[in-house]
């Protein structure tokens, strides 16, 4: 009997009983070998899937415009990923990626962004340093706006404090911050702001021209969704703070800089009201660096009432100086303006004052002094010239009041002319008691009263001689009044003394000629002055009275206005009444005559040779003179001959021979007969006075023995001769 367990080989018992047992591993291995292949392959084909699917949310992402989400897959199972601006765009989102061909499952992780409401944004620039806050609505604008700022070299710093959140306008918001950005590397140092879709700049631009284009960009076409909400960037300062104002016929132009655009609108309505009917053509520029605006638009109301007094003119403004040019259209106009410069706004002074004063024709000025004042009338061609003759006249009358009231004129010398003329007239008139000195042009014309003789003479000398650039000097002026009007002239121990006054040269030429010729070559001291108030006639009554003075030993003349007294000592017997005869038929009312003469007596006896030497020293001193081809003694050598006469009786013993001599005009017979009548008319006085006519020879020659060549007038003269020889008489 066969047992269950035993084994035939070949027999069908075999797979029923050992086969399992031989099958079983080969089967077990077969199957884990299936599921490692399937796992294998289930693995190597899930990285496809996987890509394909990420590629294909990625592309449905992109085509919804939500570029903040990101899809993550397994198998066909996807993750969403994201802070989203708003419940919608998750939604959107979600729907487009579900329905997206192969995706199985959808899980949301998005998360919602904080809603920022303003949603802002700002930048702060310091020279290469940027800093950042605010809100970004998403990551990736974040990272375009720090690239951005980035951009050119700058240091960027507060990025992290870039919180992303909603709230942020509709549009690229990202493309609005780099348009700030790109303003704000425009300026040394700044800020932008950004408030929902309003930005607000500020700082300050480096030039006007970069001020100019940033303006212009900011108050143009912004970029859409953006407006302005304030433009604080200020313009540059401006050193210095320069603005002109020039008027020319209707229109003002405007030039230099304004601290803002109000204060410009401000200027305009400031010139519309002070020049009212004129344009106004506008073209300055936005700077800093002006006064506080206020008192700036106070100087630019004063440049407006100035500009309203000259039709062409110029105001300037430079910081804190003003400059006023132009020329008056008239002596009002130009007062006005001269008193306004005076009365500056506060904060500034009027440096410059440049208005030409109307022209003045014919340009004249007049100095006038009072017995208590001294007034100045007419034009003046600066105020600097005027300044200079005010203190010049001050100087010259102290403590005397001067009135001023001149004007400024053109049309007149250079104003270093004028000067040089006026303070000449100033300093002559300071020479009179009253009177007053007019200029026109450069003419000086003085007339008046001098304080005393020497003023007199000195304005006189002074007029021969004006300074470089005086034309002519005209003088009307008096010498000092005198009152009692004396003249002296007094002869005594062979000198004669003038004292007393005179009415002008002439005069006194007259006078001192007189004295040379008729009184022998004396010494003359002369202490006379000149002075105004002599009477009519007086120069012949002093002339007359000299006359008979040159006949006395000794003596004195004197004048009291008409009042003539002659008192002195007489040479020649009957002289005394002759000589007052002379002087009652020479001198005619209201000249009266006053005489005390007495005869001289005989001097001291001399020999005959001290006799010819005294009368030699007399012939010597002066000349007998008669009338030209004539015989007829001149009236003006009786001094001479009575001084001859005198001499002559203190030698009685001598005899006397008396010769004439001629100058050869003439013929030879005219010429004796000539000399011989001349030479009888000196024996014949020398007689008549007292002189015994025994002693007395007389005898012509003619022109037969000259001293000196006739071919001149000196010649001539010293050959015209009377000559004397004394000897002692034969016993």
């Amino acid at each position: 009997m066969t047992s269950a367990g035993s084994r035939e080989p070949g027999g069908a018992s075999g797979l029923g009983g050992d086969a399992p047992r031989r099958w079983r591993w080969p089967l077990a291995a077969g199957l884990a070998l299936w599921c490692l292949l399937a796992g294998v392959m289930l693995l190597t084909a899930r990285d496809p899937i996987e890509a394909d699917l990420d590629a294909v949310a990625a592309d449905v992402l992109a085509r919804t415009g939500e570029s903040w989400a990101s899809a993550r897959f397994e198998g066909r199972d996807a993750t969403l990923e994201g802070e989203s601006l708003a419940e919608a765009a998750r939604v959107k989102v979600r729907e487009s990626l579900e329905n997206t061909f192969g995706v199985r499952v959808v899980h949301d992780r998005t998360t919602l962004l904080p809603e920022r409401r303003p949603f802002t944004f700002s930048a702060v620039k310091d020279a290469r340093n940027i800093v950042l806050d605010g809100y970004v609505p998403s990551a990736e604008a974040l990272a375009r706006i720090v690239a951005a700022a980035r951009l050119g070299g700058e240091t960027v710093t507060g990025q992290e404090r870039l919180v992303r959140a909603r709230g942020a306008p509709p549009g690229d918001f990202a493309s609005l911050v780099l348009f700030g950005l790109a303003q704000l590397k425009k300026l040394p140092s700044g800020r932008i702001t950004l408030a929902d879709g309003a930005i607000a700049i500020e700082g300050r631009a480096r030039d006007l021209a970069s001020y100019d284009a940033l303006s212009e960009i900011m108050h143009g076409p912004l970029p859409d969704g953006m407006t302005l909400a304030r433009f604080a960037v200020r313009p540059p300062v401006a050193s210095p703070f320069y603005w002109s104002a020039v008027r020319e016929g209707g229109v003002v132009r405007l030039s230099g800089f304004v601290p803002s655009a109000t204060a410009r609108a401000d200027v305009a309505a400031t010139l519309a009201v002070a020049i009212p009917g004129t344009g106004i053509t506008d073209d300055t520029r936005l700077a800093d660096g002006a006064p506080s605006t206020d008192l700036w638009l106070r100087a630019v109301r004063f440049a407006g009432q100035m500009l309203a007094q000259l039709p062409d003119g110029r105001v300037t403004l430079s910081d804190s100086s003003i400059a006023v040019e132009g020329a008056a259209p008239g002596f009002a106009a130009f007062d006005r303006l001269a008193a306004a410069r005076k009365t500056p706004p506060e904060g500034f002074q009027v440096t410059r004052f440049a208005v030409e004063p109307p022209r003045a024709v014919p340009f004249t000025w007049r100095l006038e002094r009072s017995a208590d004042a001294v007034g100045l009338q007419g034009f003046a061609p600066s105020d600097d010239a005027r300044r200079l003759l005010l203190d010049a006249a001050r100087a010259a009358f102290p403590g005397v009041p001067v009135t001023d009231g001149m004007k400024l004129a053109s049309g007149g010398p250079a104003p270093e002319l004028w000067v040089s003329a006026a303070g000449f007239a100033v300093a002559q008139l300071a020479r009179l008691r009253t009177g007053s000195a007019d200029i026109a042009g450069t003419q000086v014309t003085l007339a008046g009263e001098a304080l005393d003789s020497s003023a007199y003479l000195s304005i006189m000398q002074a007029a021969k001689v004006p300074p470089a650039g005086v034309t002519a000097v005209a003088t009307a002026v008096r010498p000092p009044a005198i009152s009692p009007y004396v003249f002296s002239v007094r002869r005594e121990g062979g000198e004669l003394t003038v004292s007393g006054f005179y009415p002008d040269a002439a005069a006194h030429a007259a006078l001192a000629g007189a004295l040379e010729r008729d009184f022998l070559r004396e010494k003359v001291n002369d202490v006379s002055s000149i002075g105004s108030g002599a009477p009519d006639g007086f120069v012949a009554a002093a002339l007359a009275g000299l006359l008979q003075l040159s006949r006395l030993g000794s003596g004195e003349l004197s004048l009291v206005d008409t009042q003539l007294r002659l008192a002195g000592s007489t040479l020649a017997p009957g002289a005394v009444a002759d000589i007052e005869a002379e002087l009652r038929r020479t001198l005619r009312p209201p000249f009266a005559v006053d005489t005390a003469l007495e005869a001289l007596a005989t001097g001291p006896a001399v020999d005959a040779a001290s006799c010819g030497r005294l009368v030699g020293e007399l012939l010597g001193r002066g000349t007998i003179r008669f009338a030209p081809g004539s015989s007829e003694i001149d009236r003006r050598s009786r001094g001479l001959l009575d001084r001859l006469v005198f001499t002559l009786k203190r030698c009685p013993s001598a005899a006397v021979r008396i010769s004439g001599h001629t100058d050869g005009i003439g013929d030879a017979e005219f010429n004796q007969r000539l000399s011989e009548a001349r030479a009888a008319a000196v024996l014949a006085y020398l007689a008549n006075a007292g002189v015994a006519s025994e002693r007395l020879t007389a005898a012509g020659y003619g022109a037969g023995q000259p001293v000196a060549p006739n071919d001149t007038e000196a010649g001539k003269a010293l050959n015209r001769r009377i000559e004397f020889e004394v000897k002692e008489r034969a016993s």
